[in-house]
């Protein structure tokens, strides 16, 4: 019986010993790992792209701001911005309908979307001074709704109605209240120049047509706007800035 135990055991012992030499090992597969990031992976640093809607403080006249003269530009330069053509009408607003080219904020933000705009900029409009705030809000809001329908990744900068010197006339208040209404909704930034009190102090910036912006006018804007847009961009994917520029004394 003894016998017969010690021949199981030595058998066993020696196929497990055979085994053991004759096996194939098995290969380790490490898991996956996350790939490596290269210097090619890293987004390029693109220029921002900003897009501008308004009045005849963002056209510029005659007396001040045309083209390379005007804050969009001026912006658009010091940022390294990539310059898209300002959509504006001098007598245009919310609701205030241009009698030259029958437009108002809503026509051109629909009839000209910028879809590739980080940060879009609306300013004014104290054209809209003979309109009820129901209807300046009503229109805002459509004009808001255009512009992120068309970019909805844009940041929205909504400025409100701009006067030239501290005797700010009753009407016009109400108007920038309507707007601003429409701006929170909307969840826009907005920058009220009448509560900054800008041009009051500086009445050399103004035409002598007493409304108008001159050169030296649209850098003032610019030196006001310039910030807040750096502001907006700071968290925009690959967008590098250069430092900041200059206030215009």
């Amino acid at each position: 019986m003894i016998a017969a135990v010690l021949l199981i055991a030595a058998l066993s012992v020696g196929g497990a010993a055979w085994y053991a030499s004759n096996r194939t090992a098995p290969v380790f597969e490490p898991p996956p790992s996350a790939p490596r990031s290269t210097p090619g992976d890293a987004v390029e640093a693109r220029a921002p792209v900003l897009a501008f809607y308004g009045d005849w403080y963002v056209s510029g006249t005659s007396q001040g701001g045309i083209g390379p003269a005007g804050w969009p530009a001026i912006v658009s330069q010091r940022i390294g911005a990539e310059g898209t053509a300002p959509h504006a009408v001098t007598d245009a607003g919310y609701v205030a309908t241009s009698a030259t080219a029958a437009d108002t904020f809503v026509t051109l933000a629909v009839n000209n979307p910028e879809p590739r705009a980080d940060v879009t900029i609306v300013f004014g409009s104290r054209n809209d001074y003979e309109v009820g705030a129901a209807e300046i809000t009503a229109a805002a809001t459509r004009t808001f709704d255009a512009i992120r329908a068309a970019a909805p990744q844009t940041q929205l900068l909504v400025i409100g109605p701009a006067w030239t010197d501290p005797a700010v006339p009753p009407e016009l208040p109400p108007v920038r209240d309507a707007v601003q209404r429409a701006a929170e909704v909307a969840g826009a930034t907005f920058i009220d120049p009448l509560a900054d009190r800008w041009f009051f102090d500086e009445p050399s910036l103004i035409s002598t047509d007493a409304i108008s912006p001159t050169d030296t006018g649209h850098a003032y804007l610019a030196d006001r706007i310039e910030p807040v847009v750096r502001q907006l961009l700071t968290d925009a994917p690959g967008i590098e800035l250069p430092g900041e520029a200059t206030s215009t004394p």
